[in-house]
């Protein structure tokens, strides 16, 4: 079985109800890399800061400002700045127009 890789700062994150796709950044100072890049933990959702605009929302029509409950399906054994670490297959819910966040392109 294949391991599933981890998201770094860089990866590409879609979500269904915006039109285009935003980067995800890594929350500052945290120092766990993989192949020379940040790793991402499930805390790294905040809108703006880890999440950029998904364009505009499908939902509400207007500019996509994004939102994000939190992620789900980390890596619960494997810690990253004190949190489990972020997945390709790890997705989040937007809670405005209850979008799927999803990683596209884990940034490897």
């Amino acid at each position: 079985m294949a391991k599933e890789p981890y998201v770094v700062s860089g990866a590409k994150v879609s979500c269904s109800m915006g039109t285009v796709d935003a980067p995800l950044r890594v929350t500052p100072g945290c120092f766990a890399k993989a192949n020379g890049k940040e790793r991402a933990n499930i805390m790294d959702c905040v809108p703006m800061l880890n999440i950029g605009p998904f364009g505009v929302c499908k939902m509400t029509k207007v500019p996509c400002v994004p939102a994000c409950g939190g992620w789900i399906k980390g890596k619960y054994d494997v810690l990253v700045h004190g949190m489990p670490a972020l997945l390709k297959s790890s997705m989040a819910v937007c809670p405005v127009a209850a979008g799927i966040i999803k990683i596209k392109d884990d940034g490897q």
